[in-house]
């Protein structure tokens, strides 16, 4: 069949395996960054028939670009097929749809290196920010399934605190605080909406879990998020998954609760906010976000 022929066979051999891929199931997890979004994500990848990986960045690097490029060919070839070809009619335009068409392989194609040949049952990924494209997701993959983390916000702007921030000699610290924790309020109610949203419309395919049941009820909250995702919750296989991923082996042996401000996993607990955020933040924080206390189950 001459040279051709082995490009030919590895592109239709490729996209038969993304087929496989797809028959698995799909799913994404998303929430705020710092409420635990990565503990999850490392969680379910420790269970023998998921693989869970962070961060594609799907959103980001291709959903959003491949919008601009299909955008700016329908516009090039509504030049050319307007002035050279305005006779005979010219190239086809591409529609929004190609843009999730190949969104989704895009997508596919990271989950079949992420697999790499494990017997998987369940492929996912994990972005924190995935919470404002669920919808989006839905639409690519409507078996996909999502699972939210959500945390006190109090706590992720503490921890967010201490990660980010970069203290500075005779700066205004309380004026650097108030200003970072206004910044961040839009975003954490919107994606808290977007989450709940998601899963009202769809609650056979959403699961929002809390970090304060992660940490009080690990086994319980684990056993639930793999039954929803259809792989097995044996004790023993749940008890694997998170001697894997307690705290300490994701430090070096640093224990819970002992605070290392800078490093990824700080503190490892609820109610460390009440060391950083005083009475008039915490104010400022229930007046924006008071109205999902209730939804999530916590003490304002």
């Amino acid at each position: 069949m001459g040279e051709g022929a082995g490009p030919a066979e590895s592109w239709a051999a490729c996209h038969e395996d993304l087929l496989r891929i797809a028959r698995l199931q799909i799913f994404f997890v998303g929430g705020a960054p710092r409420s635990g979004t990565t503990w999850l994500q490392q969680i379910l990848d420790a269970h023998p028939e998921v693989s869970c990986r962070g961060e594609g960045l799907f959103s980001q690097h291709f959903a959003t670009p491949l919008e601009r490029v299909i955008a700016d060919r329908r516009r090039v070839l509504e030049e050319k097929n307007a002035t050279l070809f305005r006779h005979t009619g010219g190239y086809p335009l591409p529609t929004p749809e190609e843009t999730d068409l190949l969104t989704g392989t895009a997508i596919l194609l990271g989950f079949r290196r992420q697999v790499a040949g494990r017997p998987c049952r369940a492929v996912g990924e994990k972005t924190p920010e995935n919470v404002f494209v669920f919808p989006r997701l839905k639409h690519l993959f409507p078996a996909a399934k999502f699972i939210g983390i959500a945390r006190d916000p109090r706590d992720v702007l503490t921890s967010a605190w201490h990660y980010f921030h970069q203290a500075k000699a005779g700066a205004d610290e309380a004026g650097a605080k108030l200003a970072f924790v206004r910044s961040a309020l839009p975003s954490l109610g919107e994606g808290a909406r977007r989450m709940l949203a998601l899963d009202s419309e769809f609650p056979h395919d959403t699961v929002t879990i809390t970090y304060e049941a992660l940490l009080h009820a690990p086994a319980q909250v684990a056993a639930r998020l793999f039954r929803f995702l259809g792989v097995s919750d044996r004790a023993e296989v749940v008890a694997e998954c998170l001697a894997r991923t307690e705290f300490a082996r994701q430090t070096g042996g640093r224990p819970k609760g002992v605070a290392e401000n800078g490093a990824f996993h700080r503190k490892g607990v609820a109610g460390d906010w009440r060391a950083t955020i005083t009475p008039e933040l915490n104010a400022l924080i229930l007046r924006e976000l008071g109205w999902m206390f209730p939804q999530f189950g916590w003490r304002p």
